[in-house]
């Protein structure tokens, strides 16, 4: 028996397998069952019958085809009445389970002939791989490769279109995940395109398992653009996070409840903490207290305005130390991305420092030009006194209650000497006669000197490191600025016990905490004067190098600023710790000597020669008084001398008197001694007799037989002085 086939020439081959299924499913009916015939009539189809069917007859059995959806499709005609009614409704089952199959495929078959074209011409690229070749591609994905889909579907393996060196990568991860029973793939790779141009491509698949293998489809897009456009943003972004990370001002973004949102890594440089420390906590908790208000008020008007400007305010470092910031911001509370205020925090605190600085000597020199001409005149008006008062002391020898009291004018005179020399240091700072100096001998004489200036009660320590450190410094100077702050500390500890330290460190080892890090300190020595008195009040501490400013009833104000001029005028820094009640600490850096190999020790005291037993004297004074009492003085010991009182009358007095030394006063009424000294330069020795400072500059010639005398000087060092600018290599 052969099926009735019915012949569709538009779809021959789904109708013919369609008409053998029911051909198959009645010829099974008729050799199960025995019956003659089975015919079954089908609504939308020609009748289908096995061959000798006969018409339906009184011994047939019919029933009509019902599908799931409850629709009769048909009739099922059985001749034979070998079928009961169950088996004859298994077969109608079994029909309408084919008529719906086929329901199904011709569906699908309409629905695919609408989406081919879709795919097809779609605008992604889309593929499918069977067994490791490409079983479709569609027109996108040809066109983005620069190839015909049959160039495309005849390769061997799609890895073909990868570069070489990423093959291999590819093929093993997308092995793994097939051996990890992973459905999807996806994966970026480059692809060279058939003109030789490298793409970057994205690949999306999924993964199903076939009778003959395995199939992939997927699809493919081209993100060179976007690869390209990322790289770049991250390029661009690790620009701007080098620059945030390296700049010296601090950029923060602070949200409205104050918490910090962004901070860049420069807080670290500036502050000592990391960002980590920092983001999320509140911005401004590490302010000084004595700030707090003032910064609130700023940030209040800050909230109702757009700028922030020149707001400055001290900031706790890590190490303890304050830090100056000068803050400067924008109010973007409104934008979108920030909603915050964007502030750039300035460290300010060298700059401060150096204004301070600044004004500080620009203070001390306008009260220096104003004091200077008062305290030259006035070491001439000592200098009248001091001549008489040594004539007096030695007439009155025998006199006890007179010799008393010219001790006492002497006294007065010597204090009267230092007062006018710190003054004199504000008109004209002394020129520094800077040399290496082995600072832990220098301290060690220096303290021998202000022992005895301290009472009983008072403990001087001293604390030196234990290899050399060498300075460079003037000496002289040193001892002044040693003396004026061990006095200090003196009257801070007065009238109880207490500890005066002088100590000295390398600079780098520096443990001043109000300084935080000193910029270049390992070019310094630390030099460090401690004392347990009673401290310095944060109203005074502004104005303790003022000139003329004193906290002491008896002060002259002057002590600290000399401190503070020589100090800066040595290039070096000062710099203050004290606390109320327990005392003061100043810090004191000095540069170190550049050649620390042969430090020069500071001489002795010359001895008086006496190869000129009564050597003659020219003075050139124009002050009456002083000229009187140095004649008196040194007539008493037995020289001869000439007076004159102008420049011009030097030369014929030093043609006519023939003097051994000239005493030449650096002020006359008219010409400055430096041009006498320089008309009689290397013709006999000369002592300048001055009542200002700073004329070192005079003896840095070189020449032999040139002194200095600071008015006012006593008899005994003028006599010395005299005996040692006429030994052969004699002067300073």
């Amino acid at each position: 028996m052969s099926p009735l086939i019915y012949k569709d020439d538009a779809s021959r081959t789904d109708v013919e397998l369609f008409h053998s299924a029911i051909a198959e499913s009645l010829h099974l009916a008729i050799a199960l069952c025995g019956a003659k015939y089975a015919v079954a009539r089908i609504d939308d189809l020609p009748p289908i019958a096995t061959d000798g069917a006969a018409p339906p007859g009184p011994e047939s059995s019919e029933v009509k085809l019902i599908d799931s959806r409850g629709r009769i499709r048909g009739t099922l005609t059985v001749g034979g009445n070998r079928l009961n009614d169950s088996q004859l409704a298994a077969i109608g089952r079994q029909l309408i389970k084919t008529l719906e199959l086929n329901d199904a495929a011709q569906t699908w078959k309409r629905d695919l002939d609408q989406i081919r074209p879709l795919v097809d011409e779609a605008l992604v690229a889309i593929y499918s791989i069977r067994n490791g070749r490409f079983s479709y591609v569609n027109s996108k994905f040809a066109e983005v490769l620069g190839y015909s889909r049959e160039e495309l579907l005849a390769l061997d393996s799609f890895t073909d279109l990868i570069v070489e060196e990423e093959r291999d990568r590819v093929r093993e991860m997308v092995r793994r995940r097939f051996d990890g029973h992973v459905r999807e793939v996806r994966y970026v790779t480059k692809i060279r395109k058939r003109d030789g141009g490298i793409l970057d491509a994205e690949i999306h698949g999924t993964v199903a398992d076939v009778e003959d293998g395995r199939l992939v489809i997927g699809t493919a897009f081209d993100v060179t653009a976007q690869l390209a456009a990322e790289k770049q943003l991250r390029e661009r972004e690790e620009f701007f996070r080098i620059i945030m990370e390296n700049i010296a001002d601090i950029i923060l973004i602070v949200d409205e409840d104050g918490i910090l949102r962004y901070i860049s890594g420069s807080v670290e440089n500036v502050v000592g903490h990391s960002v980590s420390e920092r983001e999320g906590r509140k911005a401004f908790e590490t302010i000084h207290p004595e700030d707090a208000d003032a910064l609130a008020t700023h940030l209040k008007a800050f909230a109702a305005s757009e700028r922030l400007e020149n707001a400055a305010f001290r900031f706790r470092h890590k190490n303890g130390s304050w830090r100056i910031l000068e803050l400067h911001g924008t109010n973007l509370l409104r934008h979108p991305q920030i909603r915050g205020w964007l502030i750039k925090a300035s460290d300010i605190t060298d700059r401060k420092r150096l204004e301070q600085e600044l004004e500080q000597l620009n203070r001390l020199t306008s009260l220096g030009r104003l004091s200077a001409q008062v305290a030259h005149e006035f070491n001439n008006v000592m200098m009248g006194i001091q001549t008489p008062v040594d004539i007096i002391r030695r007439r009155t020898a025998a006199d006890p209650q007179l010799a008393r009291l010219t001790d006492i004018i002497a006294t007065s005179i010597s204090r009267g000497k230092r007062i006018t020399g710190d003054i004199l240091r504000f008109g004209r700072p002394a020129q520094l006669a800077l040399r290496p100096i082995e600072v832990r001998d220098f301290l060690r004489k220096a303290t021998e000197e202000i022992r005895p200036l301290l009472p009983p009660e008072l403990d001087l320590r001293l604390e030196l490191p234990a290899t050399p450190l060498v300075a460079s410094t003037d000496p002289s100077q040193l001892s002044q600025v040693l003396m004026n702050l061990g006095l200090n500390a003196r009257d801070a500890m007065h009238g109880k016990s207490g500890t005066l330290t002088i100590a000295a460190r390398p600079g780098a080892e520096h443990t001043a905490r109000s300084i935080g890090d000193f910029p270049n300190s390992d070019e310094f020595v630390h030099i460090n004067v401690t004392d347990t008195g009673s401290g310095i009040s944060s109203e005074d501490l502004p104005y303790i190098f003022e000139p003329m400013f004193t906290t002491k009833r008896t002060g002259t104000g002057l002590g600290l600023s000399v401190v503070y001029q020589v100090i800066t005028g040595h290039g070096g820094h000062i710099f203050v710790e004290t606390e109320r009640g327990r005392g003061t600490t100043f810090h004191i850096f000095i540069r170190r000597a550049l050649d620390e190999t042969r430090p020069e020790v500071m001489p002795d005291a010359e001895k008086e020669s006496v190869m000129h037993p009564k050597p003659r004297i020219l003075i050139v004074e124009d002050e009456v008084a002083i000229a009187t009492g140095l004649q008196w003085v040194l007539e008493a010991e037995g020289m001869t001398v000439y007076v004159v009182g102008l420049a011009s009358t030097v030369l014929p007095a030093i043609e006519n008197f023939r003097p051994d030394v000239m005493l030449l006063d650096l002020s006359l009424p008219d010409a400055d001694g430096r041009k006498v000294y320089e008309m009689v330069r290397g013709r006999l020795p000369v002592i300048f007799s001055t009542g200002s400072v700073g004329e070192r500059e005079l003896l840095e010639s070189g020449h032999d037989n040139v002194a200095i005398l600071m008015k006012p000087y006593p008899t005994e060092e003028l006599l010395a002085t005299i005996y040692r600018v006429l030994a052969p290599g004699g002067g300073v």
